[in-house]
């Protein structure tokens, strides 16, 4: 049995890492909750946010999570959606390099989600050029 119309079939591994992805953007909304205080345990300096990029880190991990479910799905709308969760994660990335006044923060961890969005984003447009998506 295939898993596209043009029937060639999705790997395994394509829904393996469509998984993996899944579960990082749950740690990323889990991260945008404790942010916006739905969860306890917001670090102190994130009331200096802007309303603007608190709503990038929304798109970003939102769209992520929306993004890889759809992967796992092999559906092609997954590939508009992990595109706009990069556009977020950059757009958080600028403040937090290029326009936040407070102390640095260590670049690991953004630029570890800038990466981990970017694969993404090659993961389901490669998929969709395999013919592995609907």
């Amino acid at each position: 049995m295939t898993d596209t119309i043009s029937g060639a079939p999705a790997p395994m591994w394509l829904r393996i890492v469509a998984f993996l992805g899944l579960i990082w953007n749950c740690l990323g909304v889990y991260a945008y909750l404790k942010t916006v205080g739905v969860v306890p345990g917001a670090p102190a300096d994130m009331a200096e946010m802007p309303a603007w990029v608190t709503g990038c880190f929304a798109i970003g991990v939102f769209a992520g999570l929306l993004g890889c479910l759809g992967l796992l799905l092999l559906a092609r709308w997954s590939k508009l959606l992990l595109l706009l969760s990069l556009l977020g994660v950059l757009a958080d990335d600028a403040w937090a390099f290029l326009i936040r006044t407070g102390p640095a923060e260590s670049p690991v961890l953004p630029l570890l989600v800038t990466a981990v969005a970017v694969l993404l984003v090659w993961l389901a447009y490669s998929a969709g050029r395999n013919g592995w998506l609907r």
